[in-house]
């Protein structure tokens, strides 16, 4: 059972104390009164009092909102706002036929999915590990609020309103700390002046199938409601195979005991099976093995070396110059259900391009580019179960009060069985192996279980003021927050239990020849491209065939740790108006004080071992144990700072308004890990923000031009995002640990890392409903985004170890076959790549982007009323894939960063067409098609390249390329009354 902390406790006492003492002066007795006697006075000519904690949709208007909370915390209108956001309406949204967040990332400014710019992702459009993360002005952004609070949640369409996208660090949204940006979602509530209900089917080209329903039931007109929606989905991708199956719904309940209170509760249930398709060509193993004429290995392998014999012959050559390499330890069970010791047998070799390997796109060789390799097996598994209640109260004519709590519980199993590498069997054994000759990919399964149990509390006051012509109209909000969240992490990576003559190594399951391996083989005739589905033996506790049995084993160094964070946060912010309302300022400062308990896991405190730790009392074994039950470290780690944000606009015409934004912005600690094990400390960094708006056509048209600078000290990443060689020391030390190489422990932990950015650029967004019919809205950018000062503990542990790997034999074998001159040499080229991007603009990012969004609604009386007409064009330019490779006089790879090569630009368009009519008094049908992709333009994107050599007579090529979807064609149908 979980004790909490005694001052834990103390927060929450004050907490409800404070809810009962508002909650009293909210309700007056002859009120309750009524309420207990259900004598309540029928109230519906009272008009319904504003609730400045909300913002309506139905005050929006086609793709143009009006007004937001992002900016004073208070409903405010959007154009006296300094802040820069993008919000997409209901009918955007319904346009775009989105249903997630990444479908938005497509279509907001200075957004982009998180695969861009981002090798962390493996191409990736929806991240395993978080599916919010994305790219807002080339910051990576994980972070996403659902009204407000930090709940670990997922926007998903069939619940949601609007969403709403804050650039650059605000001080004003309490809890965030990414100098990108935020974005944050807002859900349906009950609408109190009529019953509305709306079922809909949407299905695609591919298969998919979605159900979802809205019913809006008024119980007490303009007083009590419900409101439910549900939703289920078995959706598949056009990359193959992959799938999501999600069900889920959420029911809301509104009160309006008297027109001063309000009062909303809701629960919500979503479970999501999701196996994402990773936009990633397999790496060629095959091309060298065919190129040296399919050479197959006829005589057992020695024990030790890197020669072999081929085609009978009895002369031992390298198996590097047949394109081939060597296994060492290694268990596998293949496609036929045959456990096989493939110790010391043969496979392909990477095909590399000035020491890169190249996928095959590159390489010409004919792989079916729809095809994911690794299969279903990039999974993600969640459970929410989400519990909102807010009160809003109205005490005086000017001030208002709102308390608000949210919980949250979501469990997930991630998965990561996902090789990339399309191999071939080269073992030419007679009467032995029936599958010479024949491609496979194989992969070592692993899970991850993490979950999370959120409490979020929040106590919010407005009070207006208006002192004159001369002292202006002032609204100060304050908002008291606390949000604990209670989590653990634990894995599972399939090992050999037992197996004849398996010797466990001295340092157990850390070493790599304990690994188990999934082999399938392909088989073009009959279909079969990618690795078989492998959920079910992530849900098992693995299996024995043949005296062979294999396990899931924790790794203590990866993923196995207990932390509670506590966060409180008191905010201000006063906006003010000047001048009859001409000038709007606002100031925004937040303090948040942070503590951040760790469970005394082996990766927190001792060395590492074999196995890890028993916290469970009275568990005797290892099976038994596990993080969350890890007794805290004390003390606790303490953080604490501020953040600001200063904004006026200036309304020069009612047509014409100039603003500027400055905010400062303190994250405070990071949920990722350095290579050492430890928590990556607080950040910071300030943004500046200059626009000039327009408001034409009689608040038809908006425009918005802003330039910004974002600017962030000790910023963390992912070490692949910036060719950390991290991973390449991780694997160097893995390797010297599985040849038992004294003085070497696999001690590497955490792939995060820092370095300092600048973000620059602009952006421009044009809103407008011109017409009568015409609706559109532009999207244009333009951003750049420089590091500096990269990952200075892993430069310092590289200068540090890199004589100790070359002082070792370089013909040391990993368990897959590579030498340590190999990953030597890979170690090397990360370490020039990363160089590379020393004050260089963050690459394969585009710099400029234009997204614009068009629609035509008939209107006049005929036979066309109800059709509109939409579509989309989506431009970016081409981005830096790579950097000229030489050599210095030393004879030390590095990249000549004045030599770049870029890519290719990329022009999409899309199709919507909607047409919806009355089939009877109150019964709308609507039936809308959405064609993305609409030219079919699949042809692969270059993000990485190189010179062929270091000559003057060189070629780039690129050697990485990224999948584009062809056409999906998706019919969406409704009715609503």
């Amino acid at each position: 059972m979980k004790t909490a902390s005694p001052e834990s406790c103390t927060r929450h006492v004050r907490f409800f104390a404070l809810t009962a003492a508002l909650l009293s002066a909210a309700l007056p007795w002859p009120v309750a009164f009524a309420q207990a006697t259900g004598n309540l006075p029928v109230a519906d000519e009272e008009p319904i009092l504003l609730d400045r904690f909300v913002v309506s949709t139905e005050k929006d208007t086609g793709y143009i909102a009006n007004s937001t909370l992002g900016g004073t915390r208070t409903n405010t209108a959007l154009k006296d706002l300094a802040n820069p956001l993008d919000i997409f309406t209901p009918e955007l949204m319904s346009d775009l036929g989105v249903q997630d967040i990444q479908d938005l990332t497509a279509f907001a400014n200075g957004v982009e999915t998180n695969a861009n710019g981002d090798h962390n992702s493996d191409g990736q459009e929806r991240e395993v590990w978080n599916y919010n993360y994305m790219q807002i002005r080339g910051f990576k952004v994980g972070t996403l609020t659902r009204n407000f609070m930090a709940l670990n949640a997922q926007f998903e369409a069939y619940n949601s309103e609007r969403v709403e996208f804050s650039k650059g660090p605000n001080a004003i949204l309490s809890g965030i700390g990414d100098p990108g940006g935020s974005v944050n979602y807002g859900t349906k509530t009950p609408k109190l002046h009529r019953s509305a209900y709306s079922f809909a089917y949407r299905t695609d080209d591919l298969g998919s199938q979605r159900l979802s329903m809205d019913v809006n039931q008024v119980l007490i007109k303009n007083k009590l409601g419900l409101r439910l929606n549900a939703m289920w989905e078995d959706e598949d991708f056009y990359r193959h195979p992959a799938y999501e199956k999600q069900n889920a719904w959420h029911l809301t309940a509104q009160y309006r005991p008297t027109r001063k209170t309000v009062i909303d509760v809701g629960h919500e249930r979503r479970r999501s099976d999701r196996a994402s398709p990773r936009g990633v060509f397999p790496t060629d193993l095959v091309s060298q093995w065919v190129a040296a004429g399919r050479p197959g290995v006829t005589t057992a392998i020695p024990a030790s070396g890197n020669n072999i014999m081929v085609n009978g012959g009895t002369t031992t050559v390298t198996a590097a110059s047949q394109g081939m390499a060597i296994w060492g330890t290694t268990w596998l069970l293949d496609s036929d259900g045959v456990v096989r010791n493939g110790t010391r047998t043969a496979h392909g070799v990477a095909l590399p391009v000035n020491a890169s390997n190249r996928d095959t796109v590159s390489s010409g060789y004919d792989y079916p580019r729809d095809v994911v390799i690794s299969g279903p097996n990039g999974i993600n598994d969640s459970d929410w179960d989400i519990t909102e209640l807010r009160v809003s109260q109205v005490i005086t004519k000017n001030l208002q009060v709102e308390l608000a709590y949210g919980h949250s519980k979501n469990h997930v199993r991630q998965g990561n069985s996902a090789n990339r590498n399309l191999d071939i069997d080269t073992n030419n054994w007679a009467g032995e192996n029936a599958h010479f000759g024949q491609m496979y990919v194989q992969t070592q399964p692993f899970w991850i279980d993490r979950e999370f149990k959120i409490d979020h509390f929040r106590a919010s006051a407005s009070y207006e003021l208006d002192l004159g012509k001369w002292f202006g109209k002032h609204q100060l909000a304050a908002v008291i927050e606390n949000n604990e969240n209670e989590e653990w992490e634990n894995n599972g990576r399939l090992v050999v239990g037992s197996a004849p003559g398996f010797v466990m190594p001295a340092t157990g399951y850390q070493n790599t020849a304990t690994y188990f391996w999934i082999r399938d083989y392909m088989d073009p005739a009959s279909g079969r491209w990618s690795q078989r589905d492998l959920r079910d033996l992530y849900y098992s506790d693995g299996f024995t065939i043949d005296g062979v049995t294999a396990k899931y084993a924790a790794r203590d160094s990866y993923a196995f740790y207990r932390k509670r964070t506590e966060r409180d946060t008191v905010l201000g912010v006063l906006q003010s108006r000047w001048f009859g309302d001409r000038v709007i300022t606002t100031i925004g400062i937040r303090k948040d004080w942070e503590k951040l308990y760790v469970g005394a896991t082996y990766q927190n405190t001792d060395p590492l071992v074999a196995d890890v730790g028993i916290f469970r009392p009275g568990a005797s074994n290892i099976g038994q144990s596990h993080p969350r039950f890890a007794p805290y470290l004390t003390p606790p780690t303490r953080n604490s700072g501020y953040s600001r944000n200063y904004g006026v606009v200036v309304h020069v015409t009612d047509w014409l308004s100039f603003t500027g934004n400055y905010t400062t912005n303190m994250s405070l600690s990071s949920e990722s890990r350095d290579m050492y094990g430890k928590y990556l400390s607080p950040a910071d960094g300030e943004s500046m923000d200059f626009g000039v708006r327009l408001n034409l056509l009689d608040n038809r048209l908006h425009l918005n031009f802003v330039k910004y600078e974002t600017s962030q000290i000790g910023y963390p990443t992912n070490g692949s995002n910036v060719n950390s060689p991290f991973s390449n020391m991780k694997e160097i030390e893995e390797l010297l640990v599985y040849n038992n190489i004294p003085g070497f422990t696999d001690s590497l932990v955490g792939v995060f890392t820092t370095t300092e950015r600048v973000a620059k650029g602009e952006e421009l967004t044009i809103v407008g409903n011109i017409t009568r019919n015409w609706t559109m809205r532009l999207a244009a950018s333009r951003s750049v985004n420089v590091q500096s000062n990269i990952a200075p503990d892993v430069r310092a542990y590289y200068a540090a170890h890199m004589p100790l790997y070359k002082a070792q034999n370089p013909a040391l074998v990993a368990s897959n076959g590579d030498t340590l001159a190999t990953r030597i040499s890979e170690a090397e080229n990360s370490f020039a790549l990363m160089n590379a991007r020393e004050g260089t603009e963050n690459w394969p990012s585009s710099e400029y982007n234009v997204r614009l969004t068009a629609k035509y609604s008939f209107s006049r009386p005929s036979f066309l009323k109800g059709l509109s007409i939409g579509g989309n064009i989506r431009w970016a330019s081409a981005p830096v894939i790579g950097y000229y490779k030489t050599t210095d006089s030393a004879g030390t790879a590095y990249r000549d960063t004045s030599r770049a090569c870029k890519g290719d630009e990329t022009y999409f368009t899309d199709l919507f067409v909607s047409y919806q009519r009355k089939i009877a008094r109150n019964l709308l049908w609507k039936i809308q098609i959405n064609i993305n992709n609409l030219l079919d333009d699949d042809d692969p994107y270059p993000t990485a390249a190189v010179n062929d050599k270091d000559a003057p007579d060189f070629k780039w090529v690129a050697y990485r390329y990224r999948p584009i979807d062809g056409r999906v064609v998706s019919l969406t149908t409704s009715v609503s009354f």
